[in-house]
C-alpha cells in the first residue's frame, strides 16, 4: 500500500511538473524610424542624427537605400560609409516606457581590413546611463544578418535610450542596417 501511494505521489507531482506553464513575455518597445522607412536623403534625416552629406559626389556617409536583399521586413535600410573625410555614424535618443533586456536588428556589411563597425545602446535614467549594450564586427556579411544585443536586466528606473551606429573609420567599409526592436522579456 505504501508503494502505491509513493508511486502515485511521484506520478501527481511529475503531472504537476509537466502542466508548470512558461510565464514568460515579450513587450516591444518602439524606436523611432527603427525600420529606417521614414527615411529621406536630406541632411537632416527624420528622428536621427547623423552627418550625411547627400549633395557630395557621389553621395557619401549615412544615407537611405532601397535594399536589394532582404532577410527582414520593409524596402529601406540606412547606408553608412566612411570616405575618409567624415566619419559614418547615426543616433537617436528617445523616450521608453521601460527596461528593456534587447536591441535585436538586421545587418548587412562590407568592412574594410582591420576595421570595425559598431552598434552601442546607453539606457538612461534622467542623464545617467543605468546599462548598456554593445555589438561590434569586424567581418563582412553579404546578407542581412539578424544580431541580438543583450541588455542586463537591471532593475533601475529608466526613462530613454540612445542607439549609436557608427560605420567604420576606414575608406571603403559599408555598414547597412535595418529593422531595430527594443525587447523587454518579463517573467
Amino acid at each position: 500500500m505504501k508503494t502505491a501511494l509513493f508511486f502515485i505521489s511521484i506520478l501527481i507531482s511529475l503531472a504537476a511538473f509537466s502542466c508548470k506553464k512558461d510565464t514568460t513575455s515579450q513587450q516591444v518597445i518602439t524606436i523611432p524610424n527603427g525600420d529606417f522607412e521614414l527615411w529621406d536623403n536630406m541632411p537632416t534625416l527624420l528622428f536621427w542624427q547623423t552627418n550625411s552629406c547627400p549633395a557630395c559626389d557621389p553621395p557619401f556617409e549615412t544615407y537611405i537605400v532601397q535594399k536589394v536583399t532582404d532577410s527582414s521586413n520593409g524596402l529601406f535600410a540606412a547606408k553608412l560609409i566612411y570616405n575618409n573625410v567624415y566619419s559614418s555614424f547615426a543616433y537617436n535618443k528617445f523616450s521608453i516606457p521601460s527596461h528593456p533586456t534587447l536591441l535585436t536588428g538586421y545587418i548587412k556589411s562590407n568592412i574594410a581590413n582591420s576595421d570595425t563597425v559598431i552598434i552601442h545602446i546607453d539606457i538612461l535614467s534622467g542623464n545617467n546611463i543605468v546599462d548598456t549594450g554593445n555589438w561590434y564586427e569586424t567581418t563582412s556579411s553579404t546578407n542581412y544578418t539578424k544580431i541580438e544585443i543583450p541588455i542586463s536586466q537591471n532593475t533601475s528606473s529608466v526613462d530613454s535610450a540612445l542607439i549609436t551606429i557608427v560605420g567604420g573609420k576606414k575608406q571603403n567599409t559599408e555598414l547597412y542596417v535595418d529593422n531595430f526592436v527594443l525587447i523587454k522579456t518579463t517573467k
